[in-house]
């Protein structure tokens, strides 16, 4: 028979694994050749703090507060470069503060400074905002106005708001056309638009000019206070009995005076020195309450477009609030060298020559007058060098009048002397 091999029972082989796969003891030299597993600790890395910003993003910041201040630079709304300018001395302020902490120590002294201007240009920002929130919104004509006639002055947005509020209206005038009359009540305030307007004492006879941008007469703001506030202290101080009125009345009375002693009689010498002398140095309306218009006020040769205010709601307004007060102060101040400039000065001019020809009429110049001329010159700016050239046109000298007789009525004076006098005009010959 074949031979077969042997095979040990199940269960032996069962015994034999299971022996197998128990570990035995480990000697010194098994545990030498094995190898040690060591696990990895995690390694931690520091987080960066927020508010330190890496040279990349300090670098990004710094670019960013450079365009803003540029296009601040550039901006001509005055809203958007407060804000720009704000943004960019917050960029600075930003860029010094974000800085890694070594560096960050010795940039306090520049965070602050950018902190202040950032501060300052927010501040005014939130003002103009404010101003804008509370200001309705201005026609094209109206801003027009604005910007060219209160705006230089300090008057603000708001207060010119108010001043339209208070009863402001537009009218249109044909050419000649009647605007307001002499010797009326002045019940309004006008302001020149558009075109312009004359005052006219006679017929034909134009004393004093109004162009765009002023006002019809003279303005009282300081009295437009005091008579909101009662303060009769100030209504009495601000009474219009000035000096200089009572000169010029004296020395038109002193010009009469001169002309009566002439041999030649000059007619109508009163309203001839009212009519043509003081309109024509600028003795305009003054616009208050209780006053009249000194002469009628006619639309120009092309038409006027006036801005127009009743009276009492004008100085109203304008006496409720003491800035606006001070800025109406400016306005009328320019508005009265504008008329000036726009050939009152020829008129004054004209007007003193005039008058000077009356006083020196009759040959003789007593100190008081020619103090007075002085002070007439000096009021209504006139040259000296005009003076003189007047002076000379109508036969009189330098050295004539600072003697203040001219010298033919010298010889004559002199020569009725020698007649009244033949006794001692022979002694003195001997």
């Amino acid at each position: 028979p074949l031979a077969t091999k042997w095979r040990p029972p199940l269960a032996t082989k069962w015994c034999y694994s299971s022996l197998a796969s128990k570990p035995g003891p480990v000697t010194s030299k098994q545990s030498e050749a094995l190898p040690v597993k060591t696990e990895a600790l995690p390694v931690k890395v520091p987080k960066t703090p927020w508010h330190e910003f890496s040279p990349a993003q300090l670098a990004v910041l710094n670019t960013a507060g450079n365009l803003c201040a540029l296009a601040a630079a550039a901006s001509h709304d005055h809203i958007m470069l407060r804000m720009l300018a704000g943004l960019s001395s917050t960029a600075v302020f930003s860029f010094n503060v974000l800085m890694p902490k070594p560096l960050k120590t010795h940039q306090k002294t520049a965070a602050s400074w950018g902190a202040a201007f950032a501060l300052l240009h927010l501040i005014n920002l939130s003002l103009l905002l404010h101003e804008k929130h509370h200001f309705i919104q201005l026609s094209d004509e109206e801003e027009d106005i604005y910007e060219h006639g209160f705006q230089l002055h300090g008057v603000t947005p708001r207060q010119f708001v108010n001043l339209l509020h208070a009863g402001g209206q537009f009218v249109d005038y044909e050419p000649g056309q009647l605007i307001a009359e002499m010797d009326k009540p002045v019940d309004k305030v006008l302001y020149v638009v558009h075109g312009s307007c004359n005052a006219e004492r006679l017929k034909d006879l134009i004393v004093l000019e109004f162009h765009q941008d002023v006002f019809v007469g003279k303005l009282h703001p300081m009295r437009y206070r005091a008579e909101y506030t009662g303060d009769g202290s100030m209504l009495q101080t601000l009474q219009n009995d000035s000096a200089d009125s009572w000169e010029d009345e004296w020395l038109i009375e002193s010009a009469e005076k001169s002309a009566r002693r002439m041999s030649r009689k000059r007619p109508d010498m009163r309203r001839l020195l009212a009519d043509g002398i003081s309109e024509k140095v600028g003795n305009i309306t003054e616009i208050k309450a209780g006053s009249a218009w000194c002469s009628d006020i006619l639309a120009g040769e092309k038409g006027c477009r006036i801005l127009q205010w009743p009276l009492g709601s004008f100085t109203c307004t304008i006496g409720a609030e003491p800035k606006l007060v001070a800025a109406m102060e400016q306005v009328d101040e320019m508005s009265l060298a504008s008329k000036i400039s726009a050939g009152s000065s020829r008129k004054a001019l004209e007007g003193y020559k005039d008058l000077l020809e009356l006083v020196i009429a009759d040959g003789r110049l007593a100190p008081e007058e020619k103090h007075a001329l002085h002070r007439y010159r000096t009021r209504h700016g006139i040259p000296e060098a005009e003076h003189f050239q007047m002076l000379s046109s109508l036969g009189w000298s330098r050295a004539e009048y600072d003697d203040g007789i001219l010298n033919s009525k010298w010889a004559a004076v002199r020569a009725l002397w020698k007649k009244t006098h033949p006794s001692t005009l022979k002694k003195s010959e001997e």
